[in-house]
């Protein structure tokens, strides 16, 4: 046989290849699989099982034998016992998986709070200043903290979300709390209008017993509104509201917006140095009429003479005005050049709206909505009038990105310690956003303000800048996300939850089946690490209503991902009692606090009249 191997080579490779092809006719996964098994025997499962019959076995053999129990009782206790086994076992596994199931499933049940467990879960997160803004998948409260409010909070989420639940109940907790026996200084700033978000709120301000404290700025009803004057700053110089004023516009870039800027500032400071509060109609009359003009800068002249505690620096700049006012009366194009700006100001001058912004008297300041702890609530509705409601929301913004500047800049109310947080929410606010608002962010923490916005989708803010919506976007410290189908706005969160580690799974199948062909798993498969963001996109995509996922910064945990249950308040109501706005009393304008300017020239009163078609128009 030796001498055969050695004499026919032929035969040798024929022997090597039936050695081979035994190899590589199984399958690489089926292989494996045996292998695997072959090395991880797991002989534990079956050692347990014979214990426990010889166990048994000599437990009945003792109760037989020693104790004398018959059969039919013995069979009769095993099923007592197999029956109390079963229970114990099920109730572990049911506790044991319990977490696991309610993390797995979709969509997420809502939970059941009861009423006096919700209350007493309001009333402990009051006692830490901080607020409930709903319950997490285990029905634990979610304690939203003052510190993390004031780091700014962006909720976004679709029509028919539960948005407008959620800032209802944000509302009605920071209008009942106190902190340090003060209450919170509200202002809320309601872009859509909406009458139905007011009329909900007003039991909750009721029953805080602030109704008093209630104060509503709504151009459409001004039986009930307050009066706001955009030019009008209490115990101080009005030249930054004069600039923020102009700048709610959003004229065209040219080179007679700067022209009009210049000469409505130069107005502005001479009725300011008259002493008398002057509004936009009032600004109306001096630039057209020159007469009026002259006169105003006699009289502002007159005033600071009178007054020798004013600055030589301040008398230039009222110099420097009232020249650049008196050259300007040479100019024959002089009212071309200015007419955009008298375009402006002329959509002040409608019946309801003039009510509100062109009043001298019981006129409201941001300053004094925080320094009296009152609660404000604007609504505006672009739909009726829209170029001078979104030009009065833009002098809104304006006047809070100064109060908490101007906040920021003092010190000594930026060390008052037990002061309470003044709360902002601005819903819908997009329409009314302009450039510079952003810088707001940078600054409000330090003012002790928290500031939340509110819209529908991230592009929303596309609309003034690209960078504007990534400052306003990335800056706030919580992000609450409804339900939207944004992918922009999808996109944006899922980045902003961040990627952490998990684990693939590859399941090896085999087809089986003649007529009804399927696959099944075979028991192999492989576990690939990956990286992937805490937020899932369908879920993002699919929320149900009232349901809101967040993310929340910790201080000793970095940022949280949770899933969140909007929280709704409990609402009582009395058959006999229902908060009700009572009109504002009649007030006249008082002569002696306001300019009153009326044209000096007849033919130009007349003219005006023509105009604007009014029978009346005063003049003197």
């Amino acid at each position: 046989m030796a001498d055969l191997r050695s004499g026919c080579p032929v035969c040798g490779w024929r022997l090597l290849l039936f050695q081979f092809c035994p190899m590589i006719s199984h399958n690489s996964y089926e292989y494996g699989r045996r292998e695997y098994h072959r090395t991880h025997e797991d002989n534990g499962a079956l050692v347990l099982v014979v214990l426990a019959v010889a166990v048994l076995g000599v437990g009945f053999y003792l109760l037989v034998s020693s104790f004398h129990i018959r059969t039919h009782q013995i069979v009769e206790l095993s099923f007592y016992l197999i029956a109390l086994i079963g229970a114990g076992i099920s109730v572990v596994w049911y506790l044991r998986i319990r977490k696991k199931r309610i993390e797995n499933a979709w969509p997420h049940p809502t939970v059941f709070v009861p009423m006096l467990k919700d209350h007493r879960h309001v009333e402990r997160a009051f006692d830490q200043n901080a607020i409930i803004s709903g319950y997490d998948i285990y029905s634990r409260p979610w304690y939203w903290s003052d510190d993390s409010r004031r780091m700014q909070t962006v909720v976004v989420g679709q029509s028919g979300s539960g948005k407008t639940t959620l800032l209802h109940n944000i509302s009605a907790q920071d209008i009942r709390r106190k902190v340090n026996g003060q209450h919170l200084p509200v202002i809320i700033f309601d872009g859509k209008g909406d009458q139905e978000f007011l009329n909900d709120l007003l039991p909750e301000i009721a029953a805080a017993g602030r109704l008093h404290q209630l104060r509503v700025l709504d151009p459409f009803r001004p039986e009930v509104s307050v009066r706001f004057n955009p030019l009008y700053n209490k115990g101080g110089s009005s030249q930054e509201l004069v600039n923020a004023f102009f700048d709610s516009f959003l004229q065209r870039q040219d080179f007679f917006r700067g022209h009009q800027a210049a000469y409505l500032s130069d107005i502005c400071r001479v009725l300011d140095y008259t002493g008398k509060i002057h509004n936009i109609p009032d600004v109306l009359v001096m630039a057209r009429d020159e007469l009026v003009l002259k006169e105003q800068i006699s009289r502002a002249s007159h005033m600071i003479s009178n007054q020798p505690d004013i600055s030589q620096q301040r008398c230039q700049n009222f110099e420097m005005s009232a020249k650049n006012l008196l050259q300007s009366l040479e100019d024959r194009e002089r009212l071309q050049k200015i007419q955009g700006l008298l375009n402006e100001l002329g959509m002040f001058t409608e019946d309801d709206l003039s009510v509100i912004t062109n009043a001298y008297e019981d006129l409201l300041t941001l300053d004094e909505i925080v320094d009296q702890g009152l609660v404000l609530f604007v609504s505006l509705n672009t739909n009726k009038n829209a170029r001078a409601v979104t030009a009065l929301g833009r002098m809104l913004l304006q006047n809070l990105q100064l109060m908490v500047g101007s906040r920021y800049l003092n010190e000594q109310e930026r060390r008052r310690d037990g002061r309470p947080m003044v709360s902002v929410i601005l819903d819908e606010f997009a329409p009314f956003a302009y450039p510079n608002f952003a810088q707001i962010l940078q600054t409000a923490r330090g003012s002790n303000i928290a500031l939340l916005f509110s819209l529908q989708s991230i592009p929303q803010l596309r609309s003034v800048s690209r960078s504007f919506g990534d400052d306003v976007s990335s800056a706030p410290n919580t992000i609450m996300l409804l339900r939207t189908r944004d992918e922009e706005t999808a996109r944006y969160f899922l980045n902003a939850s961040a990627r952490v580690t998990g684990e693939r799974r590859t399941m090896t199948v085999e087809k089986k089946g003649v007529l009804d062909e399927h696959y099944e798993e075979i028991g192999f498969g492989s576990i690939t690490e990956i990286e992937k963001t805490r937020a899932v996109d369908f879920q993002i995509k699919n929320l149900p209503v009232g349901q809101m996922q967040a993310l929340t910064t910790d201080n000793r945990l970095g940022t949280l991902h949770m899933h969140v249950h909007v929280r709704r308040p409990q609402r009582w109501f009395l058959s006999s009692f229902e908060p009700v706005l009572y009109p504002r009393l009649q007030q006249i304008n008082a002569h002696t606090r306001g300019a009153n300017l009326r044209f000096r020239n007849p033919e130009l009163a007349r003219r005006m009249n023509r105009i604007s078609g009014k029978n009346k128009v005063p003049s003197v």
